[in-house]
């Protein structure tokens, strides 16, 4: 098959990971991809050179940037896709405006809560989680037009989650994007608490953002700057995870959160925050639990975590073989292939 994907941010979070991935994996099946995503998209560099992937760059200036739409129309009319896919709301309603004047059915996945009339041009709406698929239900999506199919990881899954090896101090992680919502001032709260009790730890928070100066002074005032790493871009996610001991998770708000497949991938116990994707895709036999903001209740589910190493595994193996049934590539890309040859089908 010829497959579009179709993603307009420059930043890179878990969205912009789900284009990469999903463009990444089905040129790998021997479909050929075109990836139509912005000129200064900094994922941009993970597709060029690949065998079977198009990068097409498209300059777009906002969701009301009718030049762009012709431009996405023009990739489109020279490539000939038998599908369009897009992520996110402004790819959908940019893109999707662009497919139907190509004449190109378009899947769109549902990555948050947007205004569903930004997708008034989508023909199937993909929800990652049944609470999304339920969103779109309550706001009049056709249920013909609905399906669910949860976020996938390519990161390879370890044969089983085993304690870390001995060290001085523990290793923490967590990364994404520095804004309100991903909670890493709670983060570097309970952080702090757990070093004032006396553990010799180190957390690594990974990403960057425009909460980078804020969060470097909240970690002075708190006193662990000289514990906790910055403004540090992971690129190779499996190394950084295998050399953690705790992999945290403290949003206020997480639709999804593929970071948290690459955790359960590598076999690395977990502390999330009860939020709709991790409270849909794990439970207390996978996972170390802690109320929505909530610095206390943060610390608590970290203190269990570590202080219950045997306990810890156990969830880390349960999160690892639940990964491997249901959010692992092989598990999810058929799934994906099928819906795109029966979109294709309906419109030929």
């Amino acid at each position: 098959m010829r497959m579009t994907h179709i993603m307009l941010s420059k930043g890179f979070g878990g969205a912009e990971r789900s284009f990469v991935d999903t463009a990444l994996a089905m040129s790998a099946r021997g479909h050929e991809v075109q990836a139509v995503c912005h000129p200064a998209f900094k994922g941009k560099e993970k597709l060029e050179g690949i065998r079977g992937v198009r990068v097409a760059p498209v300059r777009v200036l906002g969701d009301w940037d009718r030049l762009a739409v012709r431009r996405i129309r023009a990739k489109l009319k020279a490539f000939r896709p038998s599908a369009v896919h897009t992520q996110l709301r402004r790819a959908a309603k940019l893109g999707g405006r662009a497919a139907a004047g190509a004449g190109v059915p378009v899947v769109a996945k549902l990555h948050n809560y947007a205004d569903l009339s930004c997708y008034r041009d989508v023909d199937v709406l993909i929800g990652t989680t049944r609470h999304q698929v339920d969103y779109a239900r309550e706001h009049d999506w056709p249920e013909d037009r609905l399906r669910l199919i949860p976020n996938f990881s390519r990161v390879p899954a370890v044969e089983e989650a085993r304690v870390r090896e001995a060290r001085t101090a523990r290793r923490l992680l967590s990364y994404g994007r520095y804004v309100p919502k991903k909670g890493f001032d709670l983060l570097l709260r309970a952080f702090a608490a757990l070093v004032e009790e006396g553990r010799d730890l180190q957390l690594t928070l990974g990403g960057g953002g425009p909460e980078q100066d804020a969060l470097s002074s909240l970690a002075r005032k708190l006193g662990v700057s000289d514990r906790v790493r910055l403004g540090v871009w992971i690129d190779d996610v499996s190394s950084a995870l295998d050399q953690a001991d705790l992999f945290v998770l403290p949003s206020r708000d997480e639709p999804f959160g593929i970071v948290m497949l690459e955790a359960m991938a590598r076999g690395i116990p977990i502390v999330t925050t009860k939020t709709r994707g991790p409270s849909e895709v794990l439970a207390d036999d996978s996972a170390f639990f802690a109320s929505v903001d909530s610095a206390d209740s943060l610390l608590e589910a970290m203190r269990t975590a570590l202080e219950n190493p045997g306990d810890a595994v156990r969830r880390a193996q349960c999160a690892l073989e639940w990964y491997r049934r249901r959010y692992c590539e092989e598990a999810v890309i058929p799934q994906i292939e099928a819906l795109y040859r029966v979109v294709a089908v309906s419109e030929s």
